[in-house]
């Protein structure tokens, strides 16, 4: 059977590499083994797709932990973010469901044979609209992120802006969305200008300038 990973799990090892770009992947995954096949999973290609190949809508990302990787966190931080293209996620003994699942974004004990402790698992729901979804994934560690491939390590992340703060940041964040007036001032206005600057470019529209959008600004300017 012909088969691919949903494209919005790429776009989550996409970001997940950004922000680890020498983190271990031995227990990364998508596609599932034979035990796996032998049982309802999200590992299989179950979601028709026609005319294309059936669709995994499951991946794994490994804990590494020397490089800040860890998965349990990684886990936590996508939870919180409530992305409405989660279906479950799964961590260290416990499972949470998303917004269609029992107890929405509330952990619950996993008693599966595999206690995801060597990596998470996220799937991703079977709505073609949100697992092929492009929209980059907010993930906030409540840390500071590594900075990309490509910029040096003694270049610290830019702290994230949002509504009610003001300074040179905020102003480097109007000139970069337009649309209001540079005046340093975190308002309302600018926090839509930067919500509609996200949307046109792919980015979870939320108003707030955290690494992502920091890092699609400095790209432009």
């Amino acid at each position: 059977m012909d088969w691919r990973v949903a494209k919005s799990l790429l776009v989550l090892r996409d970001v997940v590499n950004g922000m680890w770009p020498k983190r271990r992947k031995d227990s990364d995954g998508t596609i599932g083994d034979a035990n796996h096949a032998s049982r309802s999973s999200d590992h299989n290609p179950w979601v028709s797709d026609p005319p294309g190949a059936n669709v995994v809508t499951a991946m794994d990302i490994t804990n590494d932990p020397s490089v800040g990787c860890v998965s349990d966190q990684l886990a936590k931080a996508l939870l919180a973010s409530r992305d409405t293209r989660i279906k479950y996620i799964i961590s260290n003994r416990r499972i949470a469901s998303g917004t269609q699942g029992p107890q929405p974004w509330v952990w619950r004990p996993y008693s599966g044979s595999n206690p995801h402790i060597h990596h998470c698992h996220i799937s991703v729901r079977e709505i073609k609209s949100l697992y092929d979804s492009p929209k980059w994934w907010t993930i906030n560690m409540g840390a500071p992120i590594p900075p990309p491939i490509g910029v040096p390590p003694t270049e610290v992340p830019k702290q994230t802006q949002r509504k009610g703060m003001k300074g040179p940041l905020v102003r480097e964040v109007q000139v970069a969305v337009g649309s209001v007036v540079p005046d340093g001032d975190f308002g309302p206005k600018t926090e839509q200008a930067v919500m509609e600057y996200q949307k046109e470019h792919g980015l979870f529209a939320d108003g707030i300038v955290g690494p992502q959008t920091w890092r699609v600004i400095d790209k432009e300017t």
